[in-house]
């Protein structure tokens, strides 16, 4: 592992995972009782949208960091034959849940611009992941998807990396 990550994950103590935003949709015409799941695809998406740093002082002024990830995860099923008009700005999905997610940590030690992409790309993620699950299935029973979308275990893939707007 590279030096920045070792140092990240070195210093940098796990806080909180909260939900920040989340937005379910259902599409009108389409009953799930009789939908024929073979006919449909999943589609996701996962990143680290943003970085915030607060620097904190005790009573004794001592600096110490807050440091907060912005996670984005997004899950929708569409029609397989619907697949190319998808990416669409006005396309709707048979069903979409989207969250954002406040991944909080604090640390004694301010840490480099270099440290917090390796720490966003390899560790964030995993960290949110149980959470963006159990949303993903609590949500599929509220809206009676049988079976629910089926979020697979997290897999490290060096992509989740800080998206820069």
């Amino acid at each position: 592992m590279n030096e920045c990550l070792e140092n990240a994950k070195k210093n940098l103590n796990i806080q909180a995972i909260n939900l920040k935003r989340s937005e379910v949709f259902v599409r009108d015409d389409v009953e799930f009782t009789t939908l024929n799941r073979e006919a449909a695809l999943a589609q996701t998406f996962r990143a680290v949208e943003r970085v915030k740093e607060v620097v904190l002082t005790d009573a004794d002024d001592n600096e110490f960091f807050d440091y907060r990830f912005t996670y984005a995860a997004a899950i929708r099923l569409i029609f397989s034959s619907e697949e190319e008009e998808s990416g669409d700005d006005n396309y709707k999905p048979i069903v979409e849940i989207s969250t954002v997610f406040d991944a909080k940590y604090f640390s004694k030690k301010k840490l480099t611009e270099d440290d917090l992409k390796a720490f966003a790309a390899d560790n964030v993620g995993y960290h949110v992941w149980p959470y963006w699950r159990e949303y993903v299935q609590s949500t599929c029973a509220r809206i009676a998807l049988s079976p629910g979308l089926e979020v697979p275990v997290y897999i490290i893939s060096q992509k989740d990396e800080l998206r820069e707007d």
